[in-house]
């Protein structure tokens, strides 16, 4: 079976996501500033007041979420133990990206769009409508695109890792 058929590919295209999701967290934490409005002037206030605290926390983020990015992928390729617990928890990143990054986009979109609703930080809100969150939803979709096909793949008798 194909890569493509065999959901592999999708889970790598997703760690792909989430990494390329990772980056612009390690960009911020070592002072770069583009795109930071689109996350908010809060953000830029707060580095502004405790650059190494913040950098710090940046970081701490861009760990995080290259974890998630790659714990899907010791999941499918057995390289640990507890791989039932790599897969679960792969599963609920997949589903937390997925819901999380619908719901900022949603909850974003209808704020900038209420009628007489006054947006104190446009820039951030759009920034999160059309970029941040899109972006999640796409690497949520595509993790759990990819480990549905796996799952079922491996239901079906295939070999377990490629």
């Amino acid at each position: 079976m194909t890569q493509r058929r065999s959901g592999t590919g999708l889970i790598w295209g997703a760690a792909g996501l989430g990494l390329l999701n990772a980056a612009p967290s390690v960009y911020w934490a070592f002072g770069g500033d583009a795109l930071l409005d689109t996350i908010g002037q809060w953000l830029i206030d707060l580095r502004a007041g405790s650059p190494m605290l913040i950098g710090a926390g940046l970081l701490g983020i861009a760990v995080g979420k290259s974890a998630a990015a790659v714990i899907p992928l010791v999941a499918v390729h057995g390289l640990a133990a507890r791989r039932a617990l790599w897969w679960n928890l792969s599963r609920i990143v997949a589903l937390a990206l997925t819901l999380y990054g619908a719901a900022g986009m949603v909850i974003n979109l209808g704020l900038l769009l209420w009628p007489g609703l006054a947006v104190e930080d446009p820039t951030a809100r759009w920034g999160q409508t059309l970029l941040w969150y899109p972006m999640l939803l796409l690497w949520g979709a595509v993790l759990s695109l990819g480990l549905h096909r796996w799952r079922k793949r491996v239901s079906m008798g295939g070999p377990t890792s490629r």
